[in-house]
């Protein structure tokens, strides 16, 4: 369905950048993805219908789980169909990882959800969910 293109700290900057700094940087994607960073430990995936960005999704890996952060989805690209490929795309290959979600969409949690993950608790106003390990 989408071309996956993997991208880390060591990757080409200038190519990432040409497709994500626009998420960055202007207002309008500010707004819907207001903790959106790029750093050094993330990975990034981005997901390519015909060599234009649908949509991305990161990963932070640490000592105790892997979250998946940034899953996002271009207003053109936003049906359950799409969403449901790119998650289980990331959680194949993530599958023996102790995952992690944070979200505060009904949808994303539903989907989710139909994926095996396990609501664990709430952060402030945000879902968050496991898969993994035992809630």
């Amino acid at each position: 369905m989408f071309e996956v293109k993997e991208y880390m700290d060591s990757c080409n900057n200038e190519e990432f950048y040409r497709y994500m700094g626009r998420f960055f940087a202007e207002r309008i994607f500010r707004k819907e993805l207001p903790y959106l960073i790029n750093d050094s430990e993330k990975i990034w995936y981005l997901f390519f219908d015909k060599k234009v960005l649908a949509g991305f999704c990161g990963v932070v890996m640490n000592q105790n789980s892997t979250s998946f952060t940034d899953f996002y989805l271009l207003p053109s690209y936003r049906n359950l169909e799409n969403k449901r490929f790119m998650a289980q795309y990331m959680l194949d290959l993530y599958q023996t990882e102790k995952i992690r979600i944070l979200t505060n969409s009904q949808e994303e949690m539903n989907l989710w959800q139909s994926l095996g993950f396990l609501r664990n608790g709430n952060k402030g106003s945000y879902a968050t969910y496991i898969y993994g390990e035992k809630v």
